[in-house]
């Protein structure tokens, strides 16, 4: 097994997701990540047709075209050096997008990059689901963001460890990960409790609690992308 070191951190992270709408938690996890990696790339990859934890496949309800162009205007604001951009490429991979596809073709394109993995807490939780996740961290870095209303990661660990093996505290937020030198990172910050299905059902409420970038708020408005008469 490979000692993990400190000082290797991801030079690029994939952070993959519905996106179905993306919505100010989204932001504020990049942001997060942004702080904690200030020399990072982050690619950012809607899911064309996304896979789910333990099989349990996802539908968006608006199409990829336009959760692509909501990821555009949702994350205009933290667009910065070139360090964030937004990638179709799980538009050409087979479906369903699972999360190892899309990295082994992102790694022939960076070739020489060091990759992490950004989630949440609730994605952290079910990551033994996931297909290929122990080869997943055997390969790649984990980023993981509280999330409010979620357990602490104290309350996790057993079942990651259980699924995942040994997790040692290397150094505050900080854990080793799989056989070969990776790291879970685990950073807290400002975040937010939007929920992308929530925000479907109510774009009323969504307005209310600020979850949304107001460019995303006038795209889903002119495309109807949610009637929430038949949320």
């Amino acid at each position: 097994m490979k000692m993990p070191s400190l000082e290797s951190k991801p030079t690029h992270i994939l952070f993959g997701g519905t996106f179905d709408p993306p919505h100010n938690g989204h932001r504020l996890m990049v942001e997060l990540c942004l702080k904690a990696f200030p020399q990072t790339e982050i690619i950012i990859t809607p899911s064309a047709q996304p896979a789910g934890a333990f099989g349990q496949h996802k539908h968006p309800i608006a199409d990829f075209g336009d959760r692509f162009a909501m990821c555009r205007l949702a994350f205009s604001s933290v667009y910065k050096l070139d360090q964030i951009s937004i990638d179709a490429i799980e538009a050409s991979l087979p479906a369903p997008n699972y999360t190892w596809k899309t990295l082994d073709k992102l790694s022939e394109v960076y070739p020489e990059s060091r990759w992490g993995i950004l989630l949440g807490f609730d994605q952290l939780k079910s990551f033994a689901g996931w297909q290929n996740a122990l080869e997943l961290v055997d390969k790649y870095d984990l980023v993981a963001i509280e999330r409010p209303g979620f357990e602490m990661l104290s309350v996790i660990l057993p079942t990651l460890r259980a699924s995942l093996g040994t997790l040692d505290e290397l150094a505050p937020g900080v854990y080793s990960l799989g056989n070969e030198g990776h790291k879970l990172y685990v950073l807290a910050g400002e975040v937010s409790d939007a929920a992308s299905r929530e925000v479907r059902h109510s774009i009323t409420k969504a307005l209310d609690k600020d979850w949304l970038d107001p460019k995303v708020t006038e795209y889903i408005k002119q495309h109807k992308l949610y009637d929430e008469s038949e949320a």
